[in-house]
């Protein structure tokens, strides 16, 4: 009986583990598929999207990578696919409206029927959406940017509010350059929300008028399509961050933009450059990044944000389709006016926090752009404390903490001690509580490195920030409050030299915590943001970046991964062996809460089998 129970149940878990190989061994294919809808696996469909405060965003991002990576896809995907980037066929299509440079299609009944609020109707609307787009063109043009190619540029109106969609911008699969030129410039069309009526556009606290809405998608948009008219390779974050900075630009009354900043302060750990997804919203990728582009606006002159785009058109893919890396563009653009980018993103951190420099608009508060860094309120700050005192930095990312000020500190004095790799900049303020003036302090670049806080008790507020200057490399950092300190993990070179958005190449984002770094699994998966890629992040940052062997084991595999992970990309056996072979530690990871229940579970029967065995043959021996 014994023996059979044995056989059953290693039958049953390599039935299991064929069930898993099957349905894991997903591909670029299954992410788009996902991505639109069309999923058949379960599995896939599962992967939510959850974008709170703000839900809408942009459906570019998703567009423009589909078309990227079309050559890749199988034959029946892009027959299930082509109708996501061919122009959309409007039901019961009114007569289009023409302009000078649009034309604004839109349906006079139907589910993409515009129904705008009384007192608007549509005979007022349609106008509307038209002058919006011609006054973006206006603006664009008097900020010295190039319209996009093509003589009359068309506009869809459709019920996008299903998709938590504002707009999207897409290019066709068969575009062909237009101007010598300006080698990688394509024609693309825009769609955008019928009316902007629904909840997800007006809801509190952000009670925007559909106006205000329409105003700002077509700013955004309608830069997409320029973006597409200087290099269809660019690199999405930013392009997002991009429009949606434009947004305050062309229409600064309406502030929505804020709205997205604090998304990324509360995950500033996170590379610049952190790739656009699906969670977008709440990563801050993108969207979020717009607030450094105003600082460099503001530090140069406005025109250097467009001086990128320009500097971007006559460079080419990588490998003829993967996108440009906007980093290294906006290094060359800065050095170009005498800057240099780590010093500006340093500038940048800095300034986050000493927002009495960073002018905010009249009816905007201070809340939007408040970091809420880890806080400490009792000493000592050490490896025994709570959160502990240990960072991974990202290629340009920061983050802050807060020292509770307390008068229990000896002498009332606060001595913070940073250890930290090579790229890593320090820095101390102090606010005093009577004068709110705020003093700064500097750690020597050479680690460790302490800084003593004078005055604690009559201090308002302890801050420190870490800032990872570098473009290419992951850096640590730990910091305490009794001189004591831990080694810091190797540094390992990441390239910035490819995409950090879906894409085949197997360095398509940096090491990292969410940025990227499962260079073996992106490899096989042929995306980065393939879902079951998504699970390996989870666990990286999760159960691996949290504790030191975690952290030493993640430091050991992104110096050894990348040429294994390159030769893997280029052999389609090789990446479906290693999707099996993924495929049970995917399992695992994704059900560690059942299997911990089931392991439980037979424990504990097994432990009560035992006693009552025990207990049975005792009384038989009495």
């Amino acid at each position: 009986m014994r023996m059979r129970n044995i056989k059953l149940a290693t039958m049953a878990v390599f039935a299991l583990f064929a069930l898993v190989l099957t349905s894991q061994a997903g591909t670029l294919d299954d992410y788009y598929l996902q991505q639109f809808g069309e999923a058949t696996s379960s599995a896939l469909k599962s992967v939510s999207i959850s974008a709170e405060p703000l839900e809408a965003r942009c459906g570019m991002p998703l567009k423009h990578d589909l078309r990227r990576d079309w050559n890749k896809l199988d034959s029946t995907t892009q027959k299930t696919l082509a109708k996501q980037l061919a122009a959309p066929v409007l039901v019961n299509e009114a007569p289009p409206v023409t302009t000078a440079h649009f034309v604004i299609h839109y349906s006079a009944a139907g589910v993409d029927a515009p129904t705008p609020t009384l007192p608007e109707t549509v005979a007022t609307w349609i106008p509307k959406v038209a002058a919006s787009f011609e006054q973006a063109y206006l603006d664009y043009q008097n900020l010295g940017y190039r319209p996009p190619p093509g003589t009359a540029y068309h506009v869809y109106l459709r019920n996008l509010a299903p998709l938590k969609l504002y707009g999207q911008t897409t290019t066709a699969t068969a575009a062909v350059p237009f101007s010598a030129s300006f080698p990688y410039a394509y024609s693309s069309y825009i769609e955008i929300d019928k009316d902007f009526t629904n909840v997800i556009y007006t809801k509190s606290p952000l009670q925007y008028t559909p106006l205000d809405s329409l105003n700002i998608t077509s700013a955004h948009e309608f830069h997409h399509a320029i973006q597409f008219g200087y290099n269809i390779f660019f690199d999405v974050w930013f392009a997002e961050a991009t429009s949606t900075w434009y947004e305050a630009v062309l229409h600064p009354a309406i502030l929505q933009n804020y709205g997205y900043v604090p998304a990324w302060f509360s995950n500033s750990t996170k590379r610049l450059d952190l790739a656009v997804d699906s969670a977008a919203v709440t990563s801050g990728a993108g969207y979020g990044r717009w607030i450094f582009n105003r600082y460099l606006a503001e530090r140069y002159t406005p025109s250097i944000v467009r001086t990128v785009w320009e500097k971007l058109a006559v460079l080419p893919s990588p490998d003829g389709s993967s996108d440009v890396p906007m980093l290294p563009v906006i290094s060359t653009t800065i050095a170009g006016v005498g800057g240099s980018l780590p010093t500006d993103f340093l500038g940048f951190a800095r300034r986050v926090f000493l927002q009495q420099e960073w002018p905010l608009p009249a009816d905007q508060t201070n809340t939007h752009l408040n970091v809420k860094p880890l806080s400490y309120v009792s000493y000592p700050v050490n490896n025994a404390s709570t959160p502990q005192p240990f960072v991974s930095l990202e290629q340009y990312s920061f983050a802050y903490y807060n020292f509770v000020p307390t008068t229990t500190l000896p002498g009332n004095s606060l001595t913070i001690t940073v250890n930290a790799t090579p790229d890593v900049v320090a820095k101390a303020f102090r606010v005093d509580a009577l004068t709110q003036a705020i003093t700064e302090l500097t750690f020597s670049s050479t680690y460790p490195s302490s800084a003593i806080i004078p005055n604690v008790s009559g201090a308002a507020k302890i801050m420190l920030l870490l800032v990872n200057t570098s473009n290419n490399t992951t850096q640590n950092a730990n910091f305490s409050t009794d001189g004591t300190f831990q080694a810091n993990a190797p540094v390992t070179a990441t390239p910035v030299t490819t995409a950090t958005n879906p894409t085949t190449s197997t360095t398509s984002s940096g090491g990292g915590g969410g940025g990227g770094g499962c260079f073996i699994a992106t490899a096989a998966y042929g995306s980065y943001l393939h879902p079951h890629v998504q699970i390996l992040r989870d666990f990286r940052d999760t159960w691996l970046l949290t504790n030191a062997p975690g952290r030493a084991f993640v430091a050991l595999y992104y110096r050894l991964s990348p040429p294994l992970a390159g030769f893997i990309a280029q052999h389609e056996t090789l990446r479906l062996l290693v999707r099996l072979l993924l495929a049970p530690v995917i399992f695992i990871i994704s059900n560690l809460v059942l299997i911990g229940l089931i392991t439980g579970t037979a424990l504990t029967g097994l432990l009560i089998r035992r006693m009552c065995s025990n207990t049975v043959h005792s009384s038989l021996s009495r």
